[in-house]
C-alpha cells in the first residue's frame, strides 16, 4: 500500500492494511476536530487516494462524527473508482433522508441528485413534492425535463398536464409550448412502438389539461388605467394585491394606457369553484374613450358547453359590477396558501423610455402621467407616501442536529423511561427583505437585510 500524503493533519500509521479497516480503527478510537477532518479528506482527494477517501468518509458516518459535506463527497469519490450505480444512489438517498422534510427541501435535494445522474430518484421527488402541493409549478416544469430524458411517459403525461394547469409565469408561453411538444412527441413514439392505448391516455389528459372554468378579459382604449377586481365563490379575491387566488384564480395581466396593445387586464381560472362571481371594473386615472369598457368572459373553455359573451362596462364615479354564475366549476376546495408573489404578472411600471416612445416628449404631459401612475399605484396597493418605520430584529438560528431527553424514574426506583426528541435543522433558502416601501423589494431601492429560511422535524420515542 502506498503510504499516506505527509501533509496530513491525522497522525497515522500508514501500515499495510485495508482502507477500511485503518480508518474504522482510528476513528473508533478517537475523535478528532471536523476542520481535521476536512482537511485529511481533501488532500487524499487531491493526491488521488479515493479509496481512503471513501473509507475515511464512512467511517466517520459510522462513529457518529458526520459532517453535512461527506455524502456528497463520498457519492463524488464512488462515482470516481467507477462503484456500482445503486451503491451511489443508496448514499444519495441517505442524504436525501436527513433533508427532504419538506417541499422546497425536496426540490434542493432532487437538483442535487441530478447532479450524480440520479435521475430517476429526482423524478420520484419530484413527482411526490407535487403531491404535497399539487399547486406548485416548479416539480412540473423540472421534472418535465427528467421525463423526457428517461423516456418515462407516465411522468412526461403527470409533468406536461401539470404545467398547462398550474404554470403562470410571466415565461408560460414558452412552458406551455414546452409541454405540448413533449406531450406531441411522446404520443408519436408511443404509436410508433404500437402502445396506441398509452397514446391515446396522453392525447385525452392533455385535452382535459387545456380546459378553462373561466377567463375573463377587460378591453379599453385611451391614455387611463383599470383594475378588475374578482371575487369569487369561495370568499377569495383576485387582484392586482393577490394575483393568484386559494379559489384558482389567476390575474396574468394589469395593463395601462396610452398603447392599445397594453389596455387590457386578464383573469383565468382553470379550476373555478362552482357559484356566483362577482367582477368588479374599477377607473384608477386617466381618459378613457367613450368613457366605456368591454368584458369578454368565457365559460368552460376547450369543452362542449365553451360560451363567450360580452359585457358593455360604462365607467362611473363608483366601480362598475359584473355578476355572473358559473355553475359548472370543477373545484371542490381552497389551494393551499402560498407566499405573495407578483412575478406571474407583468409589470406596471413603465420605463420613461417606453413613456417618450409612447406619448409626444413634452415634459409637462409625461410629468404629470407619471404622478398619476405613482399615484395610482400606491393606491392600488395600499401604500401611502406617509414613511414607515422598521426596526430590524436579528435572531440567530441554529442549523444542524440536536437531542432532548427526558428521564423519568418509576415509584419503585427499578427502571427509567427516557424519551428521547431529535430535531433536525437546515437552511433551505435565503430571502432578501427591504425595510422600506412595505417590504416590497420590487419597489425603490433602499436600507434592506435578509432572512433565512429552514426547516425543522423530529421524532419521539
Amino acid at each position: 500500500m502506498h503510504p499516506l500524503p505527509s501533509q496530513t493533519n491525522l497522525p497515522l500509521d500508514s501500515s499495510a492494511d485495508t482502507p477500511r479497516r485503518l480508518w474504522n480503527d482510528y476513528f473508533k478510537k478517537r475523535t478528532p476536530s471536523p476542520s481535521d477532518v476536512a482537511k485529511t479528506v481533501l488532500q487524499l482527494h487531491l493526491n488521488g487516494r479515493h479509496e481512503h477517501v471513501i473509507a475515511a468518509v464512512q467511517a466517520a458516518l459510522i462513529y457518529g462524527q458526520a459532517q453535512p459535506w461527506m455524502y456528497e463527497v463520498l457519492a463524488l469519490s464512488m462515482e470516481i473508482t467507477g462503484r456500482p450505480k445503486e451503491q451511489i444512489e443508496r448514499v444519495l438517498l441517505s442524504r436525501v433522508d436527513l433533508t427532504a422534510t419538506d417541499v422546497y427541501s425536496m426540490m434542493y435535494s432532487a437538483a442535487y441528485l441530478t447532479r450524480f445522474g440520479g435521475d430517476r430518484l429526482a423524478l420520484r421527488l419530484y413527482r411526490q413534492a407535487s403531491r404535497l402541493e399539487p399547486t406548485r409549478p416548479e416539480p412540473y416544469v423540472l421534472g418535465l425535463k427528467l421525463a423526457r430524458r428517461q423516456k418515462d411517459y407516465d411522468a412526461l403525461r403527470w409533468a406536461a398536464t401539470g404545467i398547462l394547469i398550474t404554470v403562470w409565469t410571466k415565461d408560460r408561453q414558452q412552458l406551455h409550448e414546452q409541454a405540448e411538444d413533449a406531450a406531441a412527441e411522446a404520443e408519436l413514439l408511443l404509436r410508433k412502438a404500437g402502445r396506441n392505448d398509452e397514446a391515446d391516455a396522453l392525447k385525452t389528459a392533455m385535452v382535459q389539461a387545456r380546459r378553462r372554468d373561466l377567463v375573463v378579459r377587460l378591453v379599453w382604449a385611451g391614455e387611463g388605467d383599470l383594475d378588475l377586481i374578482v371575487e369569487e365563490p369561495p370568499g377569495t379575491v383576485c387582484s392586482l394585491q393577490n394575483p393568484q387566488s386559494r379559489g384558482g384564480g389567476v390575474l396574468l395581466h394589469d395593463g395601462y394606457g396610452p398603447n392599445q396593445q397594453n389596455c387590457y387586464e386578464e383573469y383565468v381560472c382553470a379550476f373555478g369553484a362552482p357559484g356566483n362571481y362577482r367582477l368588479r371594473v374599477k377607473h384608477l386615472w386617466g381618459n378613457i374613450v367613450g368613457k366605456r369598457a368591454q368584458l369578454e368572459v368565457t365559460r368552460y373553455l376547450g369543452t362542449p358547453h365553451e360560451s363567450v359573451r360580452r359585457y358593455p362596462v360604462l365607467l362611473g364615479r363608483r366601480d362598475t359590477v359584473v355578476r355572473l354564475a358559473l355553475n359548472r366549476g370543477r373545484r371542490t376546495g381552497l389551494s393551499p396558501a402560498r407566499r405573495r408573489t407578483l412575478s406571474h404578472i407583468s409589470p406596471r411600471r413603465p420605463s420613461r423610455k417606453s413613456l417618450s416612445q409612447l406619448i409626444s416628449p413634452s415634459s409637462t404631459e409625461l410629468r404629470q402621467i407619471g404622478q398619476q401612475f405613482n399615484q395610482s399605484r400606491q393606491q392600488a396597493l395600499g401604500l401611502s407616501s406617509t414613511g414607515i418605520g422598521y426596526q430590524p430584529v436579528t435572531s440567530v438560528i441554529s442549523e444542524g442536529v440536536t437531542l432532548n431527553a427526558l428521564a423519568v424514574i418509576s415509584g419503585d426506583r427499578r427502571y427509567v423511561r427516557i424519551s428521547t426528541t431529535p430535531v433536525f435543522r437546515s437552511l433551505t433558502d435565503v430571502f432578501t427583505f427591504s425595510f422600506i416601501n412595505s417590504g416590497n423589494p420590487t419597489r425603490n431601492p433602499g436600507v434592506g437585510g435578509t432572512t433565512a429560511a429552514g426547516n425543522v422535524g423530529g421524532t419521539g420515542n
